[in-house]
């Protein structure tokens, strides 16, 4: 049976937020959320990866993983690691846009440019206060506390997205194996189009055989995994805008729709047409 990315975490919520200064006791492998995530790295002896990239991380840097990335913090085991986790539902950020603000923003840019780490400029201050306070509220009781914490909670996500747009200065990433992260690089980009592993191949100047194992020896899944659990997060996505199950079939890749109803299933523990329209 053939291995596919591991689906770890589970939001039931708008978001939710968790302060972790305990080390990682073992290596974690790469996995994806249905959800975006946030993480503000306080402090410690840890790298992120992101999409094949690794990232060295600085007190105060902001790492934007977007649902469906594929993810991995990079550190020794035992190793110093404070950080901030943010949960947040696509849906929720979705709800809470306006025609001149899409909250959704700052998770598009990262993963359009394939930029997932943000160094803020002069902001952390602002960050650490807003964090501070947020954790602050969730911690007291007393009359609109949801609200107070819905409203900090956007702050924050105000704040780090103007991070995200005007950093201080670019994080380089570096990858261990620059064909692989070319090719998550393209596959994400041509997600909808037909791709098969002898046009990848050629592409990428490679046998396919040879391919196929330097990817799984990098990522530990393979090029059809990758597709398939991205094409499926587009497809829920397509669903809960409106859009009939059938047509989204097609128009994600898949080329029958038991195929596509069977992987969906299996991903999701529900049809495709019991996902909920954002519009009804």
């Amino acid at each position: 049976m053939e291995q596919t990315y591991e689906q770890r975490g589970y939001l039931h919520e708008d978001w939710r937020l968790f302060h972790l200064d305990s080390a990682v006791s073992e290596p974690l492998d790469w996995h994806y959320h249905t959800f975006h995530k946030l993480i503000i790295f306080l402090g410690g002896q840890a790298g992120y990866g992101v999409e094949g990239r690794s990232y060295p991380l600085e007190a105060g840097d902001v790492i934007l993983v977007p649902k469906g990335c594929i993810h991995r913090p990079e550190l020794t085991p035992g190793a110093a690691y404070a950080r901030v986790i943010v949960y947040i539902s696509p849906e929720f950020l979705r709800r809470r846009s306006t025609a001149h603000c899409d909250l959704e923003r700052c998770f598009t840019r990262a993963r359009e440019r394939f930029e997932f780490v943000v160094r803020p400029r002069g902001g952390r201050t602002e960050l650490s206060r807003l964090l501070a306070a947020l954790e602050r509220a969730g911690r007291e009781d007393g009359f609109g506390q949801a609200l107070l914490q819905d409203a900090l909670f956007l702050q924050l996500l105000i704040t780090a997205s103007r991070a995200a747009e005007q950093p201080a200065q670019p994080v380089h990433a570096s990858v261990r194996d620059e064909k692989v992260a070319a090719m998550l690089q393209y596959l994400a980009e041509h997600l909808t189009q037909p791709v098969s592993i002898d046009a990848l191949a050629a592409r990428f100047y490679v046998s396919k055989y040879h391919m196929m194992r330097r990817f799984k020896a990098e990522t530990g899944y393979t090029i059809h995994s990758y597709l398939t659990s991205k094409r499926l997060m587009l497809a829920r996505e397509r669903i809960a805008a409106g859009q009939p199950a059938t047509e989204v079939c097609f128009a994600c890749g898949f080329r029958d729709y038991s195929t596509f109803a069977r992987a969906y299933r299996k991903l999701f523990s529900e049809p495709p047409r019991a996902v909920k329209s954002e519009f009804n």
